[in-house]
């Protein structure tokens, strides 16, 4: 659970616990004016899969899965699952990466082509194009975010 205070911090709001509502892991969050569920989990692809779309769909709200492995970071990948609310149901993006901008913006990431999501104060918004120019700022972006999680799992501070 400790992971999500790094999207926490972007989305700027004390958020409300809503336990193990709508089959989405024990201690989810909701930021209600950020549209936004969220929560974090130690299971891999495809536990909860279904239940991020079901989630989305029943409380009309964005949803962030953060998946952390046991070792976030150190030893386990830490990967994001969405579902934003759209007009025909659900749009989904699975296994994105956190990545912090040298100007302080928290995004997430894909591995290879494919959209980009800002966390900010309003929430989850799509892009097209990159919050970066070159493959090695990139990097450097998710590095960033990476120590950042490392810092806040171990309980040590600084980034």
């Amino acid at each position: 659970m400790r992971v999500l205070s790094l999207p926490l911090a972007a989305l700027n709001e004390a958020p409300l616990p809503i336990g193990a509502l709508a089959g989405l892991p024990a201690g989810a969050l909701d930021i209600a004016s950020a549209n936004l569920l969220m929560a974090a989990t130690p299971c891999d692809a495809p536990l909860f899969d279904a239940n991020v779309e079901a989630a989305c769909v029943r409380f009309k709200r964005d949803v962030m899965l953060v998946r952390t492995g046991l070792f976030p970071e150190t030893m386990n990948p830490v990967t994001v699952d969405i579902a934003l609310v759209g007009p025909d149901g659900p749009f989904t993006m699975k296994g994105l990466t956190f990545m912090r901008k040298c100007d302080g913006g928290l995004w997430l990431v894909p591995d290879q082509a494919g959209a980009f999501v800002e966390i900010s104060r309003k929430g989850l918004a799509l892009h097209m194009a990159p919050p970066f120019v070159t493959w090695d700022e990139r990097c450097d972006g998710v590095c960033r975010a990476a120590g950042e999680i490392v810092c806040i799992v171990t309980g040590r501070r600084g980034r």
